[in-house]
């Protein structure tokens, strides 16, 4: 099975400590051994080995962050600045404890909390008008203080993101140069991990510049052009533009690498495959070469975010020589790779996706088939935009199932898209 076609693709992991790189050629995977294992020896190392197996040069090199940004959270001093949460609900929280994140990791990046009233349900209708004297409140608080990070997250955003526009909107008149993160441009359900997410966005915006910054200064000094990617936490890619934008999708990328290296080692389409972890081994399934996603706790994070990333299970249902004491049809694979190399060259290999979770309310078949293909068509613009070629979006996963406790009809919609690179975009 080969995704990388002529040319020579670098997939590079960025680690605290040092960096690893190889390079895919076909079906031929080369482990770079740089004389610098930092971000800029890596690169440069596989760059060039790149260039002498392909003498066209390689044509994208793929870095998975999601090491550096996990680190730069559960570092007690890591320099991250302190978050602004705005809450928009019809009302304050009445016990302190559910006015805070769960996640310790999460709490910790919180400077100021606010509670603003207004927001929707989940069809969009108003539960209370937008709070306007509280907004120039906390506008005012904001501009006189000097935490310069506020994400915000209005209930029923996904739906109706109105209210979560015009206090974004208010704030950046107010306070020239913040940086907002607002809920609504990730979708998903749940006001804790919604919450969650937008302040990691915020929080990890600065390191993740630098390192994008870093790896273009990098390949601008290089001969050749490169198109630099980035790895999302569900296996795919975007580019270096958006995750500036949204960093937060950066996250969790490493299983999802793991599993797609692996499966490309073993020339697996589908099946499973089963990874180490600390002395033990977990499972994870590949699906049309992609991993299996889900909206899961985060590892090392400590709470859900509204960003996929690949799910893995523990060996319940491993016999002693790690395959499985039960019948079934899709192939498993084993590895014995490092996990480092595997995430290189999963990042090699990986083709760009995007994902919606969202929410409609639907009273016939017809109205059903309409919400699912205006879903397909936004996620397949949105893989267009993190680098698909135009016309090669494919569906590889959607699901539509009804909300529990919610009026008849209400359904949530998930989609999930995938494409072949366009080799046309412009070089980092």
């Amino acid at each position: 099975m080969s995704r990388t076609g002529e040319f020579a693709h670098v997939g590079v992991s960025v680690h605290p400590d040092r960096s690893y790189a190889v390079v895919v050629h076909g079906a031929t995977v080369l482990p770079v051994a740089p004389t610098r294992t930092d971000l800029d020896g890596t690169i440069a190392a596989a760059v060039r080995t790149a260039l002498g197996r392909s003498p066209t040069g390689p044509f994208a090199v793929t870095v998975n962050l999601a090491p550096m940004l996990l680190d730069a959270i559960t570092r007690a001093h890591s320099g991250l600045p302190e978050v602004a949460v705005i809450r928009i609900v019809p009302r304050p929280a009445t016990d302190p404890a559910l006015a805070r994140s769960p996640a310790a990791l999460v709490e910790r990046l919180v400077g100021q909390r606010f509670t603003v009233a207004g927001g929707h349900d989940l069809l969009g209708n108003e539960l209370c008008p937008l709070d306007r004297h509280r907004l120039t409140e906390v506008c005012a608080e904001l501009a006189a203080g000097s935490i310069r990070h506020v994400a915000v997250v209005a209930a029923g955003s996904q739906a109706r993101p109105g209210h979560e526009q015009r206090v974004a909107d208010a704030i950046q008149t107010a306070v020239p140069g913040v940086r907002i993160s607002a809920a609504s441009e990730y979708g998903g359900h749940g006001l804790v991990a919604r919450e969650a997410t937008v302040v990691l966005d915020c929080a990890l915006a600065g390191v993740t510049e630098q390192l994008v910054d870093r790896c273009e200064r990098v390949l601008s000094r290089l001969p050749g052009e490169f198109q630099l990617r980035v790895a999302r936490g569900d296996g795919g890619y975007t580019t270096a533009s958006r995750i500036r934008t949204m960093p937060v999708v950066a996250l969790g990328a490493t299983d999802a690498l793991e599993v797609c290296g692996a499966a490309y080692l073993k020339g697996l389409a589908d099946g499973r495959v089963l990874l180490s972890r600390e002395g033990t081994q977990v499972a994870g399934e590949v699906r049309h070469g992609l991993a299996q996603v889900s909206l899961t706790e985060s590892a090392g994070i400590g709470t859900e975010l509204v960003v996929p990333t690949a799910v893995l299970t523990p060996r319940l249902d491993l016999a002693p020589n790690g395959f499985p004491d039960r019948t079934t049809d899709a192939p498993v694979a084993s590895v014995q790779q490092s996990p480092e190399l595997l995430a290189c060259v999963g990042a090699a290999i990986s083709s760009p996706t995007a994902w919606l979770d969202e929410v409609a309310f639907i009273e016939s078949a017809d109205e059903l088939r309409s919400v699912r293909r205006d879903a397909e068509e936004r996620a397949t613009a949105f893989v267009t935009a993190n680098g698909a070629a135009p016309g090669t979006a494919f569906l590889a996963e959607v699901s539509t199932v009804a909300v529990p406790y919610s009026p008849a009809g209400t359904v949530r919609i998930r989609v999930r898209v995938a494409g072949t690179p366009d080799l046309g975009l412009e070089p980092a």
